[in-house]
């Protein structure tokens, strides 16, 4: 009986140390994508010389400020972009740079004007395809984040398990990959137009309501701060590049809420972030080439007026670009009465299902609706749908659809996307969120 309870234990005890194996002990598989950029941020930000421009937030910082040209106006300071992905949460990066700064520096937080951003939101499965690779930043996460991870970890070890024996890595194309990055923490890449359908993102609204801010979040942030002037940096908070398109609420209310709200002053107003669509690149938030340069001299200027510095900004304002022609996508379109949709600008959003969808164990999802094209599902398009098995997804380009957030809440489904594209959709900077759910 002895016996067999030993053998027992060790075939339990088997499953998680190989798992444990996996995760930990397997090359790194997830550091040529994105989010295969953070331990490289990390080190710069320990490693860079002081005194230090610090930037720190997600995408918006590393798509939309060009850090060359920012050192060129700050002579004598270094600038460590420190923004990377807002599915990672602003949380995280709060962390992983906190006890991080020298004297001299000068800290700037700007993270995207939306509400999982402006809260303690953390994500654990982009959290183990970041620090693949850079486990010994785990000792920097708060331990309120352990279960989450711990949940998440067996996904991630087994998924590294399989790349291996596939010979295989996730290597995404395009912008969205670790060799897009330059040695700041800015995307050097080809980004040179807005491909947003009507030039922005429906499914993203900025926010500047008070409601978008959460109060455990500025407790967060404000603790934040207090560290960093603890060792000797100014800290300052600058709201990010916004598409004016997708403004919502009133900027200079928010302004004064958020002034109140916050313990370290905030550069410039909502004015100077809000810019035109044509700036912008693939988000509400992402700017284009010509709008990081715009971006750069508007905080540059707005820098040096908080410190009293007098000489001219040299960065010139660029020509904007014209925005890009879309490809025509055609596809099945045969379960278009399953979905209501509503048009905004020259594209379609698919908004939700019918009844006689509800019914249906697998659906697949049309690429154009009333003869325009259909490029983005909304929040939460299929919550409820406890019947459906199965979303086909036709087009093998996941930019060409976007998802709002909880898209399938209450719904089991799984994601099917086109051959060889399920990588492509699991490293989406938009799909991501879903991984787990893609085949």
């Amino acid at each position: 009986m002895k016996k067999l309870l030993l053998q027992l234990l060790a075939l339990l005890l088997a499953g998680p140390l190989f798992l444990l194996g996996c995760g930990f002990g397997l090359p790194a598989r997830y550091d040529e994508s994105f989010l295969g950029e953070l331990g490289d941020k990390c080190t710069l930000l320990a490693e860079s010389s002081s005194p230090r421009i610090v930037l720190v937030g997600g995408s918006s910082l590393a798509f939309g400020v060009d850090s060359t040209l920012l050192e060129e106006e700050f002579p004598g300071y270094t600038v460590v972009n420190f923004g990377l992905y807002a599915a990672l949460g602003t949380q995280m990066m709060l962390e992983l740079s906190d006890g991080q700064f020298r004297e001299g520096d000068i800290v700037i937080l700007s993270p995207e004007q939306q509400q999982q951003t402006l809260s303690c939101y953390f994500n654990a499965e982009a959290a183990w395809q970041a620090l693949d690779g850079r486990f010994d930043l785990l000792s920097r996460l708060d331990s309120s984040h352990f279960g989450a991870l711990l949940g998440q970890f067996p996904y991630f070890a087994a998924r590294k398990l399989r790349y291996l024996l596939q010979g295989e890595k996730p290597v995404p194309e395009g912008v969205y990959r670790h060799a897009s990055f330059d040695d700041h923490g800015d995307l050097r890449a080809d980004f040179p137009a807005n491909t947003m359908p009507g030039g922005w993102d429906q499914n993203t609204p900025v926010l500047l309501e008070q409601e978008v801010l959460d109060p455990d979040f500025v407790a967060l942030v404000n603790q934040w701060a207090d560290n960093a002037r603890a060792q000797g940096a100014q800290v300052f908070y600058r709201f990010s590049p916004m598409n004016a398109a997708a403004v919502t609420g009133d900027p200079d209310a928010y302004y004064d809420f958020l002034r109140g709200q916050l313990d370290f002053p905030i550069l410039g107003d909502p004015h100077s972030c809000i810019l035109d669509p044509e700036w912008f690149y693939d988000t509400n938030f992402h700017l284009n080439e010509s709008g990081r340069q715009l971006n750069t001299r508007n905080l540059t200027r707005d820098l040096k007026a908080q410190l009293g510095d007098t000489t001219p900004t040299e960065i010139a304002v660029p020509d904007p670009p014209a925005p890009a022609t879309a490809e025509t996508v055609l596809g099945d379109n045969s379960d278009a009465d399953c979905f209501t949709f509503q048009k905004r600008g020259s594209a379609a959003v698919l908004t939700g299902v019918t009844e006689a969808g509800r019914s249906r164990e697998t659906l697949t999802i049309p690429t154009r609706w009333q003869g325009l094209p259909v490029t983005a599902i909304a929040d939460g398009a299929f919550a409820g749908c406890d019947k459906l098995r199965t979303i086909r997804l036709q087009n093998p380009d996941p930019t060409a659809c976007v998802p709002g957030q909880n898209l399938l809440e209450d719904c089991s489904a799984v994601l099917k996307v086109p051959d060889g594209a399920a990588d492509d959709y699991r490293l989406s900077y938009f799909w991501s969120a879903y991984a787990s759910r893609i085949s």
